[in-house]
């Protein structure tokens, strides 16, 4: 392999055999190295197609699954009766077990299937992340789980997300709970925009509730975040007087990085000893876990609002472009001053 992501695909592929998932990808895991591995790829996914539509004439009874794994071509017919032979309304037991077997089979090849998308979608992640491997194994119970919810999920996006829970989990095991797999497998599309929205307003883990106004006017009103405070995503919305306080990450003077997503709020001060506080609303820990999964463009605007009004505390602010490094750190460049439309306030 000679791609930025070799040794996050490595640990992917080396944690899957180890626990027997992704067995329909098991013939050409030697062969996912160099100039092939797109190759491969292409062959996977025709290969996939094929075993949907295999396990479709399975449920159907065009073909039946032989003991020794082979299909077999039928009539989805079956017998019909002479055309002067009485037909009596009869339960059969035999047909019924035939019927049973059938549908047993085919489900089980879907659930194969849609686990199988899931895991090339995780794959395809990491093969751009260059990020180091953790030394940590993903969890053998939380693995078990996520085959489970990510077998049920027929549709592309759904295969996407939980592919993208795959990929997190094994760059930091232990980054998304059991817990939260559940939360995901309850989620509506409804539920699921909703959540979307709320993420372009996230600075560092929170809404800055001073800038609600602005919030609402783009969609995101004041009731919409009951819900998903309902839901488990944010907490403090009916809250008075929730307040986060930062202090510096360097002795020398005041420094954070406040980010969102791909931007970040660069705030310092020239007393080392200088505290940032202000009002939000808070992300509980599925929505900090939801949210990772997910690729969002922050509001810049709402940045720059949220900038002014740090800086009408005395602060000097910069929106800049954010790079993750790992889990802890990150890189900023291009940045912009933000100023205040007023005096600074009195400290």
């Amino acid at each position: 392999m000679d791609f930025p992501g070799e040794k996050l695909v490595i640990k992917l592929w080396e944690t899957l055999t180890e626990k027997g998932i992704g067995a329909l990808l098991s013939p050409w895991q030697a062969a996912r190295e160099g100039r092939v591995r797109n190759e491969v790829r292409r062959h996977e996914i025709l290969m996939l197609a094929q075993a949907e539509t295999d396990a479709a004439d399975i449920r159907s009874g065009k073909k039946q699954l032989r003991p020794d794994g082979t299909l077999l071509l039928t009539s989805a017919a079956g017998i019909l009766p002479a055309a002067d032979e009485r037909i009596e309304p009869m339960l059969s037991l035999s047909a019924a077990v035939e019927y049973g077997s059938r549908a047993a089979a085919a489900a089980a090849a879907r659930s194969e299937i849609n686990a199988t998308k899931a895991i090339l979608f995780a794959e395809e992640q990491l093969a751009t992340d260059s990020q180091i491997p953790s030394d940590r194994n993903v969890d053998e119970d939380w693995l078990f789980a996520w085959r489970e919810h990510a077998g049920k999920v027929s549709t592309e996006d759904l295969q996407r997300l939980w592919g993208s829970v795959l990929a997190g989990e094994v760059k930091a095991p232990g980054r998304y709970s059991i817990r939260t797999l559940e939360f995901l497998k309850m989620l509506s599309k409804g539920e699921a925009e909703m959540i979307s929205k709320l993420a372009r307003y996230v600075i560092d883990g929170c809404i800055v509730s001073g800038q609600m106004e602005y919030i609402a006017s783009k969609g995101l009103t004041f009731s919409m975040l009951r819900q998903m405070q309902e839901l488990g995503v944010v907490s403090g919305i009916e809250a008075i007087g929730l307040t986060r306080t930062y202090k510096s990450v360097v002795e020398s003077k005041f420094l954070r990085a406040l980010v969102s997503h791909s931007k970040a709020l660069i705030v310092e001060h020239e007393d080392a000893s200088k505290k940032l506080d202000f009002e939000i609303y808070t992300l509980t820990a599925i929505g900090r876990q939801v949210l990772g999964l997910g690729s969002f463009e922050p509001d810049i605007e709402y940045l720059r609002l949220v900038g002014k009004e740090f800086a009408r505390k005395g602060f000097s602010v910069r929106l800049a472009d954010w790079r993750e490094v790992s889990d802890t750190q990150g890189q900023y460049s291009n940045a912009l001053e933000i100023l205040c439309d007023a005096p600074p306030a009195e400290a």
